[in-house]
């Protein structure tokens, strides 16, 4: 099972719940965990419960209120999911659900922040807490910005103050846009994940994302949006 890791502050859950439709247009059995402390994905789904649970949603099992690994494989296992999954999305902004589990392991890490002193700040207590400073090669991460405002954002360089991250070349920038909130709010409210009426820009990174994280090529990628563009779910 690919595992995959989005860690730091920054509004991305409609961005990975995205991501994870499209993984599942292309044959995937995803598994979707929310283990932040606010638990955004519950105001995606149409009956979420205020403790933790496992859903169906979208083709594929969202689980949420997990903090620790152990504690997702109990409540797997008592939902009577199946752990054969291709793809896990892992989404956390704290240390317990990695603490015990090398980030190494991870398939692909993606260093997750909105553009905040704060959250940089955050993000960079969240991987000091990890343990990163104490690893022998520095660990390598993708880079999210969400929201990307119009402008130029005063540069930052990780490298230099977290010596132990190595940055990708590629970063996934998710241009603010009223357009892609209006969809991201009707989906909260219609229960479901509906690709038509974003812009051409998040659709645009959100095929490279899946070209970085899924290993495929963009031919593939516009396939499987076409694909779960045309499928849209009514609860």
């Amino acid at each position: 099972m690919k595992k995959i890791v989005f860690i730091g502050v920054a509004d991305k859950t409609h961005a990975l719940l995205v991501l994870g439709r499209l993984l599942v247009a292309l044959g995937n059995k995803v598994l979707l965990v929310d283990s932040t402390v606010t638990q955004s994905i519950r105001g995606y789904l149409p009956n979420a419960y205020a403790n933790s649970a496992v859903q169906d949603y979208e083709g594929m099992d969202v689980a949420y209120g997990y903090l620790t690994p152990e504690q997702l494989e109990r409540g797997l296992a008592q939902a009577g999911t199946t752990p054969a999954f291709d793809i896990m999305l892992v989404d956390t902004d704290h240390t317990e659900f990695v603490f015990h589990h090398n980030l190494s392991q991870f398939d692909k890490r993606v260093w997750c922040w909105d553009g905040r002193r704060l959250s940089l700040e955050k993000n960079e207590e969240l991987m000091l807490r990890l343990g990163l400073q104490n690893t022998e090669e520095p660990v390598s991460f993708f880079e999210l910005l969400s929201p990307d405002i119009p402008g130029k954002l005063a540069a930052w360089r990780a490298e230099k103050r977290l010596r132990h991250i190595q940055l990708e070349d590629t970063v996934f920038r998710f241009p603010l846009d009223e357009r892609d909130a209006a969809v991201d709010l009707n989906n909260q409210h219609h229960g479901r994940i509906d690709l038509r009426g974003l812009t051409g820009a998040f659709r645009e990174m959100l095929l490279t994302m899946l070209e970085q994280l899924g290993d495929c090529d963009r031919k593939t990628a516009r396939r499987a949006w076409a694909i779960a563009r045309k499928r849209v779910r009514v609860w």
